[in-house]
């Protein structure tokens, strides 16, 4: 959105519609969103040292299920690093790295389909240059290979929600993967 803003010429918007109908307020125009990945939600130390930490890596309406499944986590005496990638192209690896030196595990929460979407670049990119920090396989919650239904009732079966994210990081701390 900053580079459509800065831009002279024309360019187009693409914006999801679920966030649309959820985010209501103003907007600062005089403040622009920096290219580093946020780290919007740090495991706790404990957590860490139990081996019941996951790093968690997702975009745009993933931020808010991976938000809505921290509490019932932290219930489960589970917690994690959420990490907002809010540019693909620089992907923020040092902040990626960082999280995963602590927690040595990843879920990428993705929003787009198995084959060819955004969790399967970042998942190449972690595996080819941190595989080392990995203790477990990384696990990806994304759509099936298949279109997106209109239908807001069945889009919800389609796409990832909260409570897959908090069964794919059960599965990581239980080393069930």
């Amino acid at each position: 959105m900053i580079l459509v803003i800065r831009d002279d010429g024309p360019c187009f918007l693409v914006f999801p519609v679920k966030l649309m109908k959820e985010i209501k307020g103003t907007v600062n125009l005089g403040q622009c969103m920096p290219l580093k990945a946020a780290l919007l939600h740090k495991a706790s130390d404990e957590s860490v040292k139990s081996g019941n930490a996951v790093t968690v890596l997702t975009y745009l309406h993933g931020v808010k299920e991976s938000m809505d499944s921290i509490e019932q986590l932290r219930e489960e005496g589970m917690d994690i690093d959420l990490i907002e990638l809010r540019t693909l192209k620089p992907l923020d690896m040092d902040t990626i790295r960082e999280s995963l030196q602590r927690t040595n595990k990843l879920c990428i929460l993705d929003e787009s389909t198995r084959s060819g979407g955004v969790g399967a670049t970042i998942s190449s990119r972690v595996s080819e240059e941190m595989f080392d920090l990995l203790d477990a396989p990384i696990v990806r919650l994304a759509m099936d290979d298949a279109p997106v239904p209109y239908a807001s009732s069945m889009e919800k079966v389609v796409v990832k929600r909260s409570t897959d994210l908090i069964e794919g990081v059960m599965k990581l701390c239980a080393n069930k993967v």
